[in-house]
This record gives C-alpha cells, structure tokens and sequence, in this order.
C-alpha cells in the first residue's frame, strides 16, 4: 500500500472548493465562539449572578454544544450544492464500508502514547502543574446528575460536533484539492486553534491528527469518534483519580 493509497476518502463532496474556508470561517466567528465561549457569560448575566454553580453550567454547556451542533449543520445545509442534502451524507459517514476496529483501537494506543510523553516532557521543561480544569473537577464531585451531565458532554456531545465539523466536514472538504496528509494537518491545526488553549495546542493537534489518520483510513466518522470519545472519558476518569 503507498502513501497515497492509505486514504479511503472520495474527491467527491457536497460543497464547492471555493467556499471551504468561507464556511468554515462563518462556524468558527458566527457560532463557534459565541456559543463555546460566551454563552455561559449571557446566561450568567440573564440569572444576575458573578458565577454559574456546577449543575447549570454543565446542563447550560449541553444545551449550547446541541444549539451549536444544530446550527452548523443548518449551515453545512445551506452551503451545499445545489441539490445536495447533508444529512444522508453524514448518516453514510456513520455506517462503515470497512472494518474500522483495529485503526481505533492503534490510534486510541498511540494517541495516550503521544498525549503521556508531550505531558512528560512539558513537565520536565516548565515544571510539574495541574493540567485538570477546577471547574471539571467541581462539576465531576458535584452530585450525580453534574457528573451523568459531564460524561455526556464529554463523551457524546463534543465528540459528535466536533468530529462532524473537523473531520466529517472540513477534513473531507480539504482532501478533495490538496494531498490527504495536507488536509489533516490543516484541519487539525484549525482543531487545536478552535480550543483557544495555548497550554494543550499541542496535545490538541495530536488528537487532531490522529483522528484525522483513522478517517482517512476507514472513510467513517465511527473511528474517529471513538477515538475522540475514549481520550475524553480517560481524562475524566483521571480528574475523579486526581
């Protein structure tokens, strides 16, 4: 198998070249940030409170990563060719034409691998410090729906939006006129970037890539989500541990 022929993915996609970036852009500054990062400051304000309490700052974050995810669909919709319909696109991205175990399961390995020796090394050079969020934590020991809530989020929800947009949309989209290893990067770049945390932009793009590699390989959104979701439940296993 040469290098070319490790991606399974198709040249075809519902959107036009030209307005990859224009969509792109439009997510991350219409609904990516407003909603990820200042929908919980609105809601705050709403209540006329300094700080939102564990239990509504995970339901509130659940209802705004579904708004979010909604509306970038609705978008993804709008920006299609003529004709063409995303939700029978990105059904058909669910359901594997290949076995895709065995690239998960490596990838998942190799990505606890690269996360452990960037963290190893991050601590050598700059000193030992607490990688876990104290909001994480505060949700995590809360009660028992923060926690069901939290495991939802993490596992479920962020997973699913944001393998949809960086994989299923942007990744794919980008296969289709530049090299496939290109593509990866690039997205996961965006992936890392779309974080806003210069502290994990490195861990960050890892994931980014390889997520992106399982795509590519097994052409379903089934890998990478996997994927995806097992590191984030490994980090909230951590944080209970901690």
């Amino acid at each position: 198998m040469t290098l070319q022929e490790f991606s399974v993915l198709s040249p075809i996609i519902p959107w036009e070249a030209h307005d990859i970036w224009r969509t792109i852009g439009a997510y991350f500054f219409i609904l990516h940030i407003p909603f990820s990062f200042g929908g919980l400051g609105v809601v705050a304000e709403l209540l006329h409170c300094s700080s939102l309490d564990p239990l509504t700052t995970v339901s509130t974050t659940v209802v705004l990563q579904l708004t979010e995810l909604s509306l970038a669909l609705a978008l993804l919709q709008y920006t299609t060719k003529k004709d063409h319909k995303i939700w029978p696109y990105f059904a058909g991205k669910l359901y594997p034409q290949q076995s895709w175990v065995k690239e998960t399961v490596m990838g998942f390995i190799l990505l606890m691998t690269m996360v452990s020796l960037t963290t190893i090394v991050g601590d050598t050079l700059i000193g030992l410090e607490d990688t876990y969020d104290p909001m994480l934590r505060k949700i995590l020991f809360d009660s028992p729906t923060s926690r069901l809530l939290c495991i939802f989020l993490y596992c479920v929800m962020a997973p699913l939006s944001e393998e949809t947009i960086y994989r299923g949309f942007l990744l794919t989209a980008l296969s289709s006129s530049m090299k496939w290893k290109d593509a990866v990067i690039v997205s996961s770049i965006m992936f890392s970037i779309a974080h806003f945390s210069v502290n994990s932009s490195l861990q960050l793009f890892f994931i980014g890539c390889i997520t992106g590699l399982a795509y590519c390989r097994t052409g379903t959104l089934s890998a990478p989500l996997t994927i995806h979701s097992l590191y984030n439940a490994a980090i909230l296993y951590m944080t209970l541990m901690s």
